[in-house]
């Protein structure tokens, strides 16, 4: 009798590396559009941030971007003034896009 399930490949899990907590600051993925790879190394140079990551959110066109950034030098500052200071980065790079989701977080303080 045939059992069309029986020849589906099964999924088997990916042992995952451990890496040592600080090495996990800022990590750029492998598939990034030339769009995000833009922003990334713009706000990575400027704002050295401790967390870091930037996705197309259009599905690849490069209109719509959601980055979310956490970085010392908005400590102190309100959500507003971070936003501010991202957007103000990105001047020349806002004008090609449709728009961008920006989300800053400050690190936790060490104790």
């Amino acid at each position: 009798m045939f059992r069309p399930q029986t020849l589906r490949p099964r999924l088997t899990s990916v042992p995952a590396f451990v890496i040592p907590r600080r090495m996990l600051t800022v990590t750029r993925t492998l598939f990034m559009t030339n769009g995000e790879q833009l922003i990334y190394d713009k706000l990575h140079g400027e704002l050295q941030p401790t967390k870091l990551s930037v996705t197309d959110s259009s599905g690849g066109c490069g209109s719509m971007y959601v980055v979310e950034i956490e970085a010392e030098c908005f400590r102190g500052l309100n959500r507003v003034k971070q936003t501010k200071m991202v957007n103000g980065l990105l001047k020349s790079e806002l004008k090609e896009m449709h728009g961008m989701r920006v989300l800053c977080t400050v690190p936790p303080e060490k104790a």
